[in-house]
């Protein structure tokens, strides 16, 4: 995706463009980079009707959905399901065992502190699926580290936004 393409989605569709790509993201689909998109929401907000309080609450319940879509494929499908569409990857394996080990040491503090590590905040439903984390305790403690995540991201495009295009006017 191009920014122009982001831009333009973006003009269209304006709050449900921020629902879909942060959902997407959350999803870790190729070209959807949380570095670009989030800052980018921010700027877009700051130059536009939307508001910044409403950016926020939509990106970190797009996220969160994301997260529980793929926390019930791993509970419900299990390490057969993921073996069948990962394979052999030992990177994406080591990061997943990572987050397992993460979860199986910290408890739900992990969840959090996850998703506040880039890779491991995208990876760290599969293990919480796996180990069945109780989808209480896991969508409480997923959604405040996704809050703080988004929240940092989109705040700084937001201000940085403004900023730069006040340095151009």
């Amino acid at each position: 995706m191009t920014f122009a393409t982001f831009l333009d989605f973006f003009a269209q569709y304006g709050y449900l463009f921020i629902l879909v790509i942060c959902y997407c993201e959350y999803l870790n689909l190729p070209g959807f980079p949380a570095g670009l998109i989030m800052p980018g929401i921010g700027v877009l907000a700051g130059q536009s009707d939307l508001n910044l309080p409403g950016a926020l609450v939509l990106s970190i319940f797009a996220g969160t959905l994301a997260s529980l879509t793929i926390y019930a494929i791993c509970r419900f499908g299990g390490a057969p399901l993921l073996h069948k569409l990962f394979g052999k990857s030992k990177k994406f394996q080591r990061f997943v065992n990572e987050c397992h080990c993460k979860i199986e040491l910290h408890g739900n503090r992990a969840l959090f502190l996850c998703r506040l590590i880039p890779v491991l905040r995208t990876i760290v439903s599969i293990p919480a699926g796996l180990l069945k984390v109780p989808v209480r305790d896991y969508t409480i403690w997923s959604a405040a580290g996704i809050a703080c995540w988004n929240t940092v991201l989109i705040v700084t495009g937001y201000l940085g936004g403004n900023v730069v295009i006040a340095c151009l006017t």
